[in-house]
Formats: structure tokens, sequence, C-alpha cells
């Protein structure tokens, strides 16, 4: 392609990519129930526009190029997608067209990305992988600037949400650990990893105060993953890699403690503070206003529980961080899983008693007299919508996701510049979806992201 071009494309992705994670903030920030049909259709529109964009720009000289699809793969999607389908048509759903989303425009890019090169498609992921850290700058400048942390209370930061932001922050980690992996892999200056590194501190930093647990060792997992993978493939290199990582953890460190000054005092400065209309407190050791809506309604004792958790939060808040406190109540003594979970064991037992073979209406349920909005599990909230045969068909694309994308990953890993990022969405999003649910692409950038990317992963197309 000629280089205005190329330029012009990319401008186009980058506004497209931006476009829906703005849709998704909107999303997460205002009730989904009472607008679905208005976001799915503003979702389907930006869908659009990034496939025409595709369309316009593919190479020309190789449009009658023979489809070439991973078969396993790209059969399981159909076959998943289809039954969906099957399932919406047989009992309307609450949140309908997800299985012509995914059907029909993902799908619909899949098959574009037949006819771009592998490196083509390589610069497509970064731009994508440059629109998340633009968003994630973005994001932080107004949090810094108008959402100020409360003590005691985990930090939401763009969201009405601690969790749905720690997800996000998931994606923004994946973008960083993946732009390291291609400055190693190229042996990139070390002083050109200084913003990158800066970055990485700044999102562990808002991690921290989100106090979200799930996503924390959702990065843990997947940078230790990621790390021994690197360290296999440079063993006749390991000074030159270890030498990133020396350099990293002192500009990590200073990042993350200048971010905790200026989220300390400059919100307060401007003394304008914003706040949404779906915004709730979420202290220290809980997932709810008071009292987590998963563990209230698991038993009386549970609550009690819960209760006493929230006002020693309270009373101790400066001592010790809500992550901390919550990563420790996974070990301490007397806390029983379902605690821990905060009664999420309750929720997969209620969802899973009205599994079926055609799905249900509604995305939630009540359990004991109370609404939960969804069953904080994927394959769970896949069975209970769309019926068993979709479920089964979800838990083998996941499984064949990970086994592909770790191969897309051996194999490219010194060749492409987002080789690495497939794979470790595929992780994160399947740890995260262990207890969140994580269906709906326009709510979610590590849904979308894990679909985007399987784009990457169905193609076969050798040289």
């Amino acid at each position: 392609m000629q280089t205005k071009k190329i330029y012009r494309m990319y401008l186009f992705l980058c506004i497209a990519f931006l476009g829906i994670m703005l849709l998704q903030l909107v999303v997460r920030v205002k009730a989904i129930k009472d607008n679905y049909p208005l976001y799915t259709l503003i979702y389907v529109i930006l869908m659009l526009f990034l496939i025409a964009i595709l369309m316009i720009y593919r190479d020309q000289a190789d449009k009658r190029r023979k489809l070439s699809f991973n078969i396993p793969l790209f059969t399981t999607w159909l076959l998943l997608c289809g039954y969906m389908l099957y399932s919406d048509i047989a009992v309307f759903k609450k949140y309908f067209l997800l299985s012509l989303i995914l059907l029909v425009l993902f799908g619909g890019i899949y098959v574009i990305f037949q006819f771009y090169q592998r490196k083509e498609r390589d610069r497509i992921f970064s731009v994508f992988i440059r629109s998340i850290e633009l968003a994630f700058v973005f994001a932080t400048i107004f949090c810094i600037l108008f959402r100020p942390y409360t003590t005691g209370v985990r930090y939401s930061g763009l969201s009405a949400n601690p969790n749905v932001y720690g997800m996000f922050l998931i994606t923004v980690c994946v973008c960083f650990i993946t732009r390291l992996d291609n400055y190693i892999a190229t042996k990139t200056p070390i002083v050109k990893c200084i913003a990158l590194y800066a970055g990485f501190g700044s999102a562990m930093f808002f991690l921290y105060m989100t106090g979200a647990r799930t996503s924390f060792m959702a990065i843990a997992f997947i940078s230790l993953f990621w790390f021994i993978f690197r360290l296999v493939f440079q063993r006749r290199k390991k000074e030159a890699f270890i030498k990133y990582f020396i350099i990293m953890i002192p500009v990590a460190v200073s990042s993350f403690f200048i971010s905790y000054g200026l989220l300390a005092t400059i919100p307060r400065l401007i003394n304008k503070p914003v706040v949404f209309e779906r915004d709730r407190e979420f202290l220290a050791d809980t997932n709810e206003h008071n009292a987590c809506y998963a563990s209230e309604k698991a038993s009386s004792k549970a609550l009690n529980e819960i209760e006493h958790d929230v006002k020693e939060a309270i009373e101790n808040a400066d001592k010790e961080p809500s992550l901390i406190r919550r990563i420790k109540m996974i070990f301490e003594e007397g806390e029983s899983l379902d605690t821990i979970l905060n009664g999420r064991l309750t929720i997969y037992k209620e969802f899973a008693k009205k599994i079926n073979m055609q799905g249900n209406y509604k995305y939630g349920k009540k359990i004991d007299g109370v609404f939960v909005v969804n069953a904080h599990n994927n394959i769970i909230q896949v069975g209970y919508n769309y019926g068993i045969p979709a479920m089964v068909l979800y838990i083998i694309f996941n499984a064949l996701s990970l086994i592909f994308s770790i191969m897309h990953y051996v194999l490219y890993h010194d060749r492409l510049r987002c080789a690495v990022f497939p794979m470790l969405i595929t992780l994160g999003f399947l740890i995260t979806s262990i207890t969140e649910c994580l269906l709906l692409p326009m709510q979610s950038l590590l849904a979308f992201s894990y679909y985007l990317s399987m784009g990457e992963i169905m193609n076969t197309q050798k040289k």
C-alpha cells in the first residue's frame, strides 16, 4: 500500500476502536438494560464502520485468495454461533442479537482478515494496541483531574464498578506486555522502554486502588506465563533479557507512587468531581454497597461475616489497602470458599439449576428474593441463556482458542510485533470469565479484544 493510504487506514481504524471503547464506557456508567437496543444499534454501526475500513483498504492484489481457516476453531465458532442463533429464535432474549453480532460482524472480520498478509494484520493489531494505550492515557488524565478516591472505598476509576475498571486494566497491561515482548525480540534500546514502564506502573497503581482480586491474579498469571515463554526463547541471551527488567522495576515503582500522589492531591485541588449516575461505594472487603449482592443471599451467617468485614475495613482503612486485605482473605483460616468468592458459588448453583436445552429469556434471575444481574461465570451464563449444546461448544471453543493462541506465539514470537497479544488476551479473558460475565462485546473491552484476536488465530495462511 502507498504510505498515505496506510496512514489513512490507521487513522480510521483508531477512530473506530476509540469509538467502540467510548461506547463501552457509556454502557458501563449507564444502565444497559434500559438502553440496550440503542447501544446495540450504535455498536453495530461502529462495527460496520470498522468492517468497511478493512474492506476498502484490503490488499486488492489478493482479493481472489483462497480462504484458509483453522478448521477446528472456525467450525466450532460456526456451530456455537449457529446454536446461539437457534436459541435466540426459540427463546427471545432480553439482550438479543448477540448471536448475530458474533456470527455476522466478527465472522465478517475473520473473513476479511483472510485478504490481508500476516504482517498487515499485525499492523492492524498494533493500531488496536496503540488505541487502547491512548484510551488509558485519556482515562488516567480524567481520573487524576476529576475522579478522587475515598479512603476505605474501592476505586472505580473511569467506571461505576471497580471490578469493571480492573478488567479494563487487564487489557491495558496486555498491551504493555505485548510491546515489551516486541522490544525484547528486536533488541530495542532500553531507553525507549521508559514510557512503557511508566505506563505499566501507573496501570498497576490503579489496579491496586480498585482492589479487584480477579484482575490482579489474571495480570499476575499472564505476566508469569509470558515471562517463562520469553525466558525460554531468550535462553541464549539471558543477560540482555534481564536488563529490561532491572530498569523496569525502579521506573514502574516510581510511576506507581507518582500516580498515587497525583490522585491524592489534584482532584481535591480542582474540586470538580465527576459523579456517574450508577456510582456506588464498594467497600474494601465487599463487592457491593454495605454487603456483596452475591453473598447476602448465601446465608444469614455469611451476611453477618460480610457486615463485620465492612466495619473492620472502614476502621482499618488507613492501615491496610483494600487489595492486600482482599487477597489475604483468600488465605485466612475459617473463610468458606463461598465467602471468599463473595457468594458466587451460591449464584453458580442457582443458575445451573435452570440450564436447559434452549436457554432463558433473562440474563439474571432472582435468588432468595434478590435479583442477580448475571451468573458471574461465562460458561454458566452461556448455558443459562443459550442451552447445554451452546455451553459445550463454548467450552470447546475456549480450549481451542487457548491451544492455538499459544501455538501462534511459539511460531511467530520473533517475526510479528503482536504475536503474544492473542495468547495473553485469551488467558486474561478465560481467567476473568471464571468469576465475571464477559459475554457482551459492547460492554467489555476484554471480550471485544478476545473475539477480535480470534481473527488472527483462525487464519492458517502460509507463505
